[in-house]
């Protein structure tokens, strides 16, 4: 077999038997990644030249290949407000839009989409990684941001190939940071420290069930922060998690930003696996029991007007805590969250079912965060939760 190779769009010449030639060119890439290819044939080259040459005059052709004048820059933006505003809940907007204005525009921005290569999108994530030190996973963000807008311009014919396409992501092994997690001295030196009372009896800290709250059921802030009484089934002792707040900056109708934040509720979770019923154990029970004494808000974590609290006000109170009881000021109410884990599959705990308990949208999640817990004889840790 005999063969004419030329640049990707221009098409190869092939002789594949005494009669027969063939001539192919390549269309793209399809969704799924692998090259569309249109073919010709004919008993001699000369035929199979004329048919490819015609071929590369229609509009089939001159449409797909017409020169991109869109700049990455350009196409991002226009990718980012017209097709993913409206598809992802505020945070994951503000967080793929904080991607891209501060890792993909400022070193690719100004090429044209169809001028993007492999090697530019490679050249990329090993500067971000090795010579800026990000995180792997902000790193993969910033693929997987690349990635869908660029397969999004190779469904819209702007581009013919997905330049992420065969990119080599980092071992994610290399930098991975370890969740930090309450020993079992320091969650009793909180306790002790939460349930303080002031003189008169009252509580010190306004808060302070609630932090016990998340210990014993590993809710995410925003999940708490939403929980309304309704939500709570003391007779079954089940805590149903249906909604979260968040914290998002504000836009108007078309996605741009016009300055400051709003907290807002939402009728979903982080992720559809966040949809869950957790069961009360006591110490969850005894602190919901005294918030509930203590409040006639529909909030059951509520200011001491029955509004709902903010996100900062609950970590600065929590940070007090922590600096008034001693412990490691690295610790955030996530580490609470943590903590719960940690207590579950240090008393044998199947994976699965504290995967289901922290709303995680899979198993595989769950195990790469704990999976240094599986390293270590978990028999060793006797602290229980209630």
């Amino acid at each position: 077999m005999t063969s004419t190779r030329r640049h990707n769009g221009e098409g190869s010449v092939c002789r594949v038997s005494e009669n027969k030639w063939i001539a192919k060119i390549s269309l793209g890439t399809g969704p799924d990644g692998k090259t569309i290819m249109k073919q010709f044939s004919g008993k001699t080259e000369t035929i199979v030249k004329k048919k490819l040459r015609e071929f590369k005059k229609s509009h089939d052709f001159t449409e797909k290949h017409k020169p991109c004048s869109d700049t990455v820059e350009a196409y991002f933006s226009k990718w980012l407000r017209e097709y993913q505003y409206n598809k992802l809940k505020p945070v994951s907007f503000d967080r793929l839009e904080s991607t891209v204005r501060n890792h993909i525009t400022p070193n690719l921005g100004k090429l044209k989409m169809d001028k993007v290569t492999r090697d530019h999108v490679q050249s990329l994530i090993n500067q971000l990684y090795n010579k800026k030190g990000l995180s792997y996973s902000t790193v993969k963000k910033v693929y997987v941001a690349l990635n869908s807008c660029f397969k999004h311009a190779m469904i819209a014919d702007v581009i013919l190939r997905n330049p992420c396409l065969g990119v080599v992501l980092p071992s994610q092994s290399e930098r991975t940071r370890q969740v930090t997690s309450l020993s079992a001295e320091e969650v009793e030196i909180l306790k002790r420290e939460i349930v303080k009372t002031t003189s008169t009896g009252s509580q010190v800290y306004l808060y302070g069930q609630a932090y016990l709250l998340i210990l014993n059921t590993g809710l995410r802030m925003g999940e708490a922060l939403s929980l309304r009484w309704e939500d709570v089934d003391f007779e079954n002792r089940l805590i149903t998690v249906n909604k979260n707040s968040v914290m998002a900056k504000k836009r108007d109708d078309d996605g741009n930003t016009v300055g400051g934040y709003e907290f807002k509720t939402q009728n979903s979770t982080k992720t559809s696996s966040g949809m869950r019923t957790i069961p009360m154990n006591r110490s969850a029970e005894d602190a919901l029991l005294k918030m509930k004494k203590s409040s006639d808000s529909t909030f059951v974590i509520a200011n001491k007007n029955g509004k709902q609290v903010l996100p900062a006000n609950f970590e600065r109170s929590f940070r007090s805590i922590l600096e008034n009881a001693g412990i490691k000021s690295d610790c955030t109410i996530h580490t609470l969250r943590h903590t719960f884990a940690s207590l579950l599959f240090a008393k044998g705990v199947d994976v699965k079912i504290v995967s289901r308990l922290l709303g995680h949208s899979t198993v595989k999640v769950t195990y790469d965060i704990y999976v240094h817990l599986f390293d270590k004889d978990v028999s060793m840790v006797t602290m229980v939760l209630d």
